[in-house]
């Protein structure tokens, strides 16, 4: 009798570790230094294939100089090459496209005047990719400096005196950008009015791309006493302001600017696609969760996913940095999830709590990601695998309209991996754009689609009811004469049962 119980308990084992597995986000492979994993149509964590895997980790001493100290912001410009704003050592430094030399050290500017000027805690950079100068978010100055690659500064934008802009408030530079109409754009620390904007001659324009407020039934209660109070009582009640983004970046193709929020208490405004007139195109992803679906805990203490930095790819790929997580979240230009990677550790593709800080992506097909750990003082190198290679050429093709050439890339996608979402919406794309509705309402019930399943099924009604018209109208005419003659029919028998009733009355008298 002990070998039925053992063997059965063995089995309840198995049942119950392979029920785990199934829920839990693990790594498919011991290469992987963190756990992958992918969110299906229901929102659950399952395992996956990696994308990406973490190659090397760089500090300022592996690259022959003194060590990084709270470097605050990561770059790449046209030329593949990066910067870093290394804000504890009030310099930026450029670095050669393989991550192993140092090519400048900018700690010092020459100034219009011709004297020299030092930077003091910088924390952000940008390269403008047509002029190649240099745009430094120069925090403690109170300044932002506009610099040629010599070193010579161009400009220097400082507190504007508009009456727009509060003058109680400190100039204090966080993040800085430019559009290819030469327009700059400033994250300042101390606002949540959205960016300072200025003209290419420094001319202060008013702010850009600012959060919007939850309407929650308290902000419209607290919105509707402060209209109807008097001056004296609205200066004791709260008022309800917009959190203020961390970051943005810009895709310099069709000029949108992408912000990140790491602060808000919803989802709203979390990541944001803003066009030149201000209007955020991401709107209709209100409900959207960017980042994790549940909530990590670490000593016993849940955490929220918080989005400290976005890079837009060269394959306009949305790639978001959670700083509680030490995770990025690769999305398409659409939102659909593609890959998760990263972790909290010491191990090469782990990074500290709260320690990550920027995230920039080199290559037309997003081959690699960089990630700069401002803690730790290290860049981590990730680079794509074969797997990663096919879903981003799928994704591209897909994004270019090339709907047909992507079915073969994306039906070798779920030989990797049979529950990867992304690729279910691509076939069913795919399918659609064939005329082969039916396969396509077959992939969109797969990926839990139902806008793409319902139009297919529209198509595909449409296409049944135009092959078969002949036979529908025969059928139908057929009915109709049947039910005629049905009609007749029963009319004649009514008609006949009175004069069949009076004949047999007739007989009875």
């Amino acid at each position: 009798m002990k070998r039925p119980v053992r063997a059965l308990r063995l089995a309840v084992c198995g049942l119950t570790a392979l029920l785990l597995w199934t829920r839990m986000p693990f790594s498919v492979s011991a290469d992987e230094p963190y756990d992958v994993y992918h969110y299906n149509d229901l929102g659950e964590a399952i395992p996956s294939q990696a994308g990406y895997l973490a190659e090397t980790s760089v500090s300022g001493t592996d690259l022959g100089i003194s060590a990084f100290s709270e470097p605050s912001d990561l770059f790449k410009d046209i030329d593949d090459c990066f910067y870093i704003a290394d804000s504890g050592n009030h310099r930026i430094v450029k670095i050669n496209p393989d991550f192993t030399e140092v090519l400048a050290v900018y700690d010092s500017f020459r100034l219009p005047d011709g004297t020299k000027t030092t930077l003091n805690h910088p924390k952000g950079i940008y390269v403008s990719p047509d002029t190649g100068l240099l745009y430094i978010a120069d925090s403690d100055n109170a300044r932002a400096l506009i610099a040629e690659p010599d070193g010579t500064v161009r400009q220097v934008i400082q507190k504007p005196s508009s009456p727009v802009y509060d003058q109680q408030l400190t100039f204090l530079p966080q993040k800085i950008l430019c559009d290819n109409a030469g327009n700059v754009y400033i994250i300042l620390g101390n606002t949540t009015k959205g960016a300072a904007m200025f003209d290419r001659d420094g001319s202060f324009l008013g702010y850009y791309g600012a959060n919007s407020v939850k309407r929650t039934p308290a902000v419209i209660a607290n919105y509707f006493w402060n209209r109807i109070s008097s001056e004296e009582s609205r200066k004791y009640r709260v008022r309800n302001t917009p959190t203020a983004f961390d970051n943005f970046d810009i895709d310099r193709e069709k000029g949108f600017i992408f912000t990140s929020t790491s602060s808000g208490n919803s989802n709203t405004d979390i990541v944001k696609k803003v066009n030149p007139e201000g209007h955020n195109l991401f709107s209709h992803l209100s409900g959207f969760v960017w980042g994790d679906e549940f909530s990590t805990w670490y000593g016993g203490t849940a955490y929220q996913t918080k989005i400290i930095d976005i890079d837009i790819g060269d394959d306009r790929s949305i790639n978001c940095l959670d700083t509680t997580t030490g995770r990025v979240f690769q999305y398409d230009e659409e939102a659909n999830l593609l890959f998760i990677l990263g972790t909290i550790g010491d191990q090469v593709g782990g990074f500290t709590q709260g320690g990550v800080a920027a995230v920039e992506t080199k290559g037309e097909n997003c081959e690699q990601i960089y990630v700069l750990d401002s803690l730790k003082g290290t860049v981590t190198r990730f680079s794509q695998t074969a797997f990663g290679a096919i879903v981003h050429n799928a994704a591209s093709l897909y994004q270019q309209g090339k709907y047909e050439e992507a079915l073969e890339p994306w039906l070798e996608v779920l030989k990797y991996d049979g529950n990867y979402r992304r690729a279910y919406i691509g076939i069913s794309s795919a399918y659609y754009n064939m005329g082969r509705y039916q396969e396509s309402m077959e992939y969109a019930k797969k990926a839990d689609s139902s806008s793409r399943y319902n139009r297919a099924f529209s198509k595909y009604r449409a296409q049944f009811l135009k092959a078969h018209m002949t036979e529908i109208l025969g059928a139908a005419a057929g009915l109709w004469a049947a039910a005629f003659a049905m009609r007749r029919i029963i009319r004649k028998r009514k008609a006949g049962q009175p004069a069949q009733s009076d004949t047999q009355g007739g007989g009875l008298s």
